[in-house]
């Protein structure tokens, strides 16, 4: 009879310090959810930044009329600075810059990938 009293409170007391246990690191989590709130995803900034930097190469070569590079970079230049005044998302952003990037390889010549 005192085994099962003395297991009884081990049980009790095991019980109630994994449940403790348990509690903070929940907490633990939503203090850190909380503070990743705001925080842009950085893959996606930085695939984002790539593409600019395709985009830019791409106008800089010898390959397109003059009105096809004036037309892309006054897409690009208000894309970028719409991004920057916090005007559109970063999720906008960066598909606005994939069909703007396959409209640059589409006035190169290089097929769409499917």
């Amino acid at each position: 009879m005192e085994f099962v009293i003395l297991f009884l409170i081990v049980g009790i007391i095991t019980v109630y310090f994994i449940a403790r246990y348990e509690k903070k690191g929940v907490n633990e989590e939503e203090d850190i959810l909380r503070a990743n709130k705001n925080v842009p995803p950085l893959f996606m900034l930085r695939s984002a930044e790539l593409k600019v930097n395709a985009i830019k190469s791409a106008l800089t070569s010898d390959w397109m009329a003059t009105s096809d590079v004036k037309q892309v970079a006054d897409q690009l230049e208000t894309l970028i600075e719409d991004y920057k005044n916090r005007e559109i998302t970063l999720a906008i952003y960066y598909t606005k810059l994939g069909a703007l990037l396959i409209k640059v390889n589409e006035l190169k010549g290089v097929p769409a990938e499917a």
